[in-house]
């Protein structure tokens, strides 16, 4: 396979991520009306404890002012809630709902199955291929510490050793990846 089409394989593998895996999760909750960013925010906020919004922020590569009117949304659909911290009233406290809660449970829920549909859908020495190539692909784009924060899911409290990204942080530092 030639570099041009691999390349328009890696952009379409993406796109096919996004399109059938994420995107059915969020059809089958439509009534919800989730957009991808405020998926993101409720991932967000679910693995880093009572973030404020500059911490969402950042976790999301948004503006301060766009990462609180995502919040506004969220917190009016009964998902997240704003609270004072008791330290500091300036500070706000971000937290998912039981209902976000219980709403994200099912979301991951639905794309996991998604992807493990696709998954099965494959022979066991394409799903290792798979796994290998994407490993190594990750290892030469991911040429520095600052290149694997740039990129990485801050998946917080879920952080695993074995993460591509972890891996390739310790090849680099001599040292894991702290917890978000």
């Amino acid at each position: 396979m030639d570099h041009i089409v691999l390349e328009k394989a890696a952009r379409l593998f993406y796109r096919t991520v996004i399109c059938e895996v994420i995107e059915p999760a969020l059809t089958e909750m439509a009534e919800e009306q989730l957009t991808q960013v405020q998926l993101a925010c409720m991932r967000f906020v679910h693995l880093h404890p009572e973030p404020s919004v500059g911490d969402i922020a950042d976790g999301l590569a948004i503006s301060d002012a766009a990462s609180a009117k995502l919040i506004d949304r969220l917190v009016k659909k009964g998902i997240l809630t704003r609270e004072e911290d008791p330290a500091d009233r300036r500070v706000l406290k971000i937290k998912l709902t039981a209902p976000g809660i219980k709403l994200l449970e099912t979301v991951n829920r639905i794309e996991h199955n998604q992807f493990e549909k696709i998954i099965n859908g494959m022979p066991a020495e394409s799903v290792k291929a798979l796994q290998e190539g994407l490993t190594a692909f990750l290892t030469a784009a991911l040429g520095s510490p600052e290149a694997i924060d740039n990129v990485c899911l801050k998946c917080g409290w879920e952080h695993i050793e074995d993460c591509p990204g972890n891996l390739r942080y310790t090849q680099l530092t001599g040292q894991q990846r702290k917890k978000y």
